[in-house]
């Protein structure tokens, strides 16, 4: 009887310690893409220090996850988050004050290279695997860059202050923003030669520009305001609209938005019949405006109590995603709101978001 009683004892024991007896737990699914369906939003971080970001929206989950690059890559993505850009598979990152484009992969957020040699970066865009990233510093130049090899091939002057850049009509359109100062212009480079073929004259420092479906060229024009010694405005131009052909690069019309607002941002519909415009500093709410429109809208689409730092509209289904950037020290929040003004969710995000890069 104990004979028996001590080799099931054994028996249980080996049972117990030998893990082969014990079936596997399924594997945990990692996608290799874990970046592919959703939107980044470009966090600006707060000025001096290195805690620019990027947050990922993702679409099918309705979440948000906050500072991607740095938990891939385990490193800080760098000063002043200005914008981000896509092309090819990936996204490239322009920061200001680090005076560099970081590369990342858009699938996996794994860093893809950088680009320096740059002075105060703003926006790019890219035609024929060269990329035209402009920037404040060389008194408003255009750096026009290898994608193959991120060496910079050549500088452009353009205007002061430049910021976003377009490619229309197989051109590289550049808006000439002022920067501190007043210009009025936007600078048409050929890319063929990478040379200002074109300057168009539209309103006092244009800072975006959208295209409509009738191939026209919308351009939001901040308007140019003027300081004495005590931060007392001694002369303010007006914000506008200005639509220019896209055929013939002529200003055709020029709306008014405000005598003392200035709005920085625009964006347009799915359909590119409605324009969107808004965000900047101390400017209220959203404004929708149709494409045949006499004027300017007197009431807003979202939310005329919020000043948002920045917008972008949902190519794929009219969904205006707007940013808050509190106090640009702690983190800030996005809204997403229907084409018709309704909010729909909000999210924590980084520190002082400022743009939504849809993929």
């Amino acid at each position: 009887m104990t004979t028996r009683l001590n080799i099931f004892a054994w028996a249980l024991l080996i049972t117990t310690l030998i893990p082969g007896c014990k079936k596997d737990d399924p594997p945990v699914y990692v996608p290799a893409e874990p970046y592919a369906n959703g939107a980044f939003i470009s966090n600006e971080g707060t000025y001096g220090q290195a805690n620019a970001s990027v947050s990922f929206y993702d679409f099918a989950g309705d979440s948000v996850r906050n500072s991607i690059f740095t938990t891939v890559n385990n490193r800080p993505l760098g000063q002043l988050l200005q914008s981000t850009y896509a092309v090819n598979g990936k996204v490239y990152m322009v920061l200001n004050l680090s005076d560099t484009v970081v590369v990342a992969s858009a699938g996996d957020f794994k860093e893809a290279g950088v680009f320096t040699g740059l002075s105060s970066p703003r926006y790019m865009t890219s035609f024929n695997n060269k990329g035209y990233v402009t920037q404040w510093g060389g008194s408003g130049e255009v750096k026009v860059i290898d994608l193959g090899t991120n060496a910079i091939l050549k500088s452009i002057r353009v205007g002061t202050g430049p910021e976003q850049a377009i490619v229309v009509n197989g051109n590289i359109l550049v808006c000439n923003g002022g920067a501190y100062d007043v210009d009025s212009t936007i600078s048409v480079i050929d890319p063929v030669n990478d040379l200002v073929v074109k300057t168009i004259t539209v309103g006092d420092n244009p800072k975006e520009m959208v295209v409509d479906k009738n191939n026209d060229i919308w351009v939001i024009c901040y308007g140019y305001i003027k300081y004495d010694g005590s931060f007392n405005i001694i002369l303010e131009t007006p914000s506008k609209l200005v639509k220019v052909s896209g055929q013939s690069y002529q200003k055709t019309a020029e709306y008014i938005i405000s005598a003392t607002q200035h709005p920085q941002h625009i964006d347009i519909s799915k359909d590119k019949s409605t324009i969107y415009y808004g965000g900047g500093f101390g400017y209220a709410g959203i404004y929708a405006m149709n494409i045949t429109a006499a004027g300017t809208p007197s009431t807003p689409l979202i939310d005329g109590s919020k000043y948002f730092y920045g917008f972008n509209v949902n190519p794929a289904n009219d969904e205006i995603y707007a940013l808050d950037a509190t106090n640009f020290t702690t983190p800030g929040t996005l809204f997403r709101y229907s084409n018709q003004g309704n909010l729909v969710n909000q999210y924590t995000v980084g520190i002082a978001p400022n743009g939504v890069l849809f993929k």
